[in-house]
């Protein structure tokens, strides 16, 4: 079930893996780093409050250029320390009806050398002592550390949206057909396309001062976290003595949206906190308004100056509450509260381990982004268990538990230098299918991913075909000769009996035989049956075949329909026509009939497609039946469906 309640678990052992590779202050003298003191503001900014004694705060319409002040955040540690204001102006609707910007320029802790950095989104400004808002943005490569701060007028009007039902709206459509990963037409990229969501959006070409922080990726996974967030860094664990557990405006805080032996969140600073109520980051964290998402304190490690963008080295602490507004002007959650995670486990074996490798995690649950969390991991858990590069084989099974629909099991086989990324997106596709579609939204109580490496690729290319026989009857056994390559390998046969139907019709009766990836997509351009329900989808995901299955289609010609997701083949004439006239768009005539699926289990992954055509003769006519010409028997290797091609499928 759903883990709503386990605590996160230490991993002492990645603070001192980062420990030793951290780079120390660059832009900072020992005196810089002392904390100055803080002016205390009307009402003070510890401990729990009420409502009615919030921090006073400072209308846009007082402010003027030129106006100085101070801001709070953390440069190192869990205190906030103090940064000095000064106002440049006031950019009124920049990014929509109602929500202006005060421009600021900061000074002090460095930061005329770092400029803004990343992690300092939702740090609070204060000016004639009252609070004015937080940080939110800032342009790379600037020469000063110039500042878009979101006003507290905004941020507060969050509070009052507290309590709305976390409901994400459905996509009008799935990001990857169905048809399209049953037939294996996954973009490679599709990973990285999906991670560069998450990247906050601010327009003008200014940059959300939030960093990513990621805790047990590799080099290959967090390249990935790099490209496509702009701003990700390498985090540890904190102690729990090192975090302050009782936030305050100035404290850093994280929103978890991986966490387990991988940790994935993103870093910001509290900007306002009344109650168990917490205010912070000051731009849209997901941009989806209501959310559920763990908050979890953080320890400042270090400010890394940099040329394009600075960025705060962190350190993830543990879960405290939970964000439950995401919205144009930041970021609203409680203390105390707790958001659902969806549970993960990734086993990976082989590969010259002695035992199978598993890593925990829990996910966040937004179904939105809940699928890219599932390939990160996935690539993450495999570059920490074996290797991601090179030639190998990798066998994937899958176990999706779904709310009211109970468990979805699939698997199927990579071969080659690509295969990590093809698992990964393999499983993000089908992922993103099952929370995304466009029929129903449908939960994941749990994930289970099973993973084993081969040190070299398997799959025995299919490269040729013939029957014993070209002419046959109605009912007869036929035996099929398979020509195989080996992956560096000698050439083999395997062969196989096949029963042909009882009432085949006379005429031309093909075989299209090949490993089950390759033959599901010549079903699905036969019957393109597209799904009217979740149901339907699911059923058609579970009739799924891996390339370690061989499978045979026979096909032939004949009248037929799919209609509102169902196939109906081998329909009289008369039916036929009525469907189609009255059916209007939900019927589409089917090309060919499939009269037979014949499926056998591999020791070894298969990749190719071939086809054999067998000439039906019978002693008797079948009602319905129609003059055909006799097809000349024989067999060809085949790219596509469509007759007359002789390049194997690879």
């Amino acid at each position: 079930m759903r883990d709503r309640s386990s605590p996160l678990k230490p991993r002492a052992w990645l603070g001192l893996l980062l420990s030793a590779c951290l780079v120390p202050p660059a832009f900072a003298g020992e005196s810089d780093r002392q904390v100055q003191p803080i002016p205390a503001p009307t009402h003070p900014i510890e401990g729990q409050r009420p409502d009615s004694d919030a921090l006073p705060i400072i209308s846009v319409d007082e402010i003027k250029t030129g106006q100085r002040g101070y801001g709070l955040s953390v440069f190192t540690g869990s205190e906030p320390e103090r940064f000095e204001v000064e106002v440049v102006g006031v950019v009124r609707n920049q990014f929509g009806p109602g929500l202006s910007h005060i421009l600021a320029r900061l000074t002090g802790k460095g930061l005329e050398k770092s400029g803004v950095a990343n992690g300092m989104s939702g740090s609070p400004v204060f000016l004639d002592g009252r609070l004015a808002g937080a940080v939110a943005f800032s342009w790379p490569f600037s020469h000063e550390a110039i500042a878009g701060i979101t006003p507290i007028e905004s941020m507060r009007q969050l509070s009052g949206l507290a309590g709305v039902p976390p409901v994400s709206p459905i996509p009008p459509v799935p990001p990857v057909p169905l048809a399209d990963i049953l037939a294996g037409r996954i973009p490679h990229d599709l990973l990285e396309r999906e991670m560069a969501k998450l990247r906050p959006a601010t327009g003008n070409d200014a940059v959300a001062a939030i960093q990513w922080a990621a805790s047990g990726f590799g080099e290959k996974s967090m390249g990935i976290l790099q490209r496509s967030l702009g701003s990700a860094s390498s985090a540890g664990e904190a102690r729990p003595e090192d975090t302050d557990r009782n936030l305050k405006p100035g404290s850093a805080v994280a929103a978890v949206l991986v966490d387990g032996d991988f940790r994935l969140a993103a870093t910001g600073t509290v900007t306002d906190r009344y109650g168990d109520q917490v205010l912070a980051f000051g731009h849209p964290f997901l941009g989806l308004g209501p959310i559920r998402v763990p908050m979890a304190t953080a320890e400042v490690v270090t400010v890394l100056s940099n040329q394009y963008a600075s960025f705060k080295i962190s350190n993830l602490g543990q879960e405290i509450g939970a964000f439950e507004q995401d919205r144009k002007a930041g970021i609203q959650g409680r203390i105390g509260q707790k958001a659902p995670t969806i549970p993960m486990i990734v086993r990976i074996s082989g590969g010259g381990t002695d035992k199978p490798r598993e890593f925990r995690m829990r996910l966040a649950e937004v179904p939105y982004f809940t699928s890219m969390f599932v390939g990160s991991t996935v690539v993450a858990s495999l570059e920490s268990a074996i290797y991601t590069s090179g030639q190998q084989g990798l066998d994937v099974k899958a176990r999706f538990q779904l709310e009211k629909y109970g468990d979805l099991e699939i698997e199927q086989s990579f071969d080659g230098d690509t295969a990590v990324g093809e698992v990964s997106a393999f499983l993000l596709a089908v992922a993103m299918y099952l929370n995304q579609n466009p029929l129903e939204q449908v939960g994941f109580e749990a994930i289970e991913v099973d993973i084993t490496q081969s040190p070299l690729p398997r799959a025995a290319t299919l490269v040729g075909a013939h029957a014993e026989r070209t002419v046959v009857r109605p009912g007869d056994r036929v035996g099929i000769n398979l020509d195989l390559a080996a992956y560096r390998g000698q050439r083999f046969r395997h062969s196989f009996g096949l029963d042909l139907p009882e009432d085949l019709p006379a005429g031309r009766y093909s075989l299209m035989i090949g490993d089950g990836y390759s033959v599901d997509a010549v079903r699905l351009a036969l019957e393109p049956a597209e799904p009217v329900t979740f149901a339907q989808g699911l059923e058609l995901l579970r009739s799924f075949h891996s390339r370690r299955e061989l499978l045979v289609l026979g096909l032939h010609g004949g009248p037929g329909l799919s209609v509102a997701g169902e196939v109906m083949p081998r329909l009289p004439g008369s039916v036929q026509s009525i469907w189609t006239a009255a059916a209007s768009g939900s019927a589409a005539p089917l090309r060919a009939t499939i009269a037979q699926t014949h499926e056998e289990r591999m020791s070894f992954p298969v990749a190719g497609l071939v086809r054999v055509d067998l000439e039906v003769r019978r002693r008797d006519p079948v009602k319905g039946d129609e003059e055909k010409p006799q097809g000349e028997g024989g067999t060809e290797a085949v790219g596509s469906p469509a007759a007359g091609s002789t390049e194997g499928r690879r």
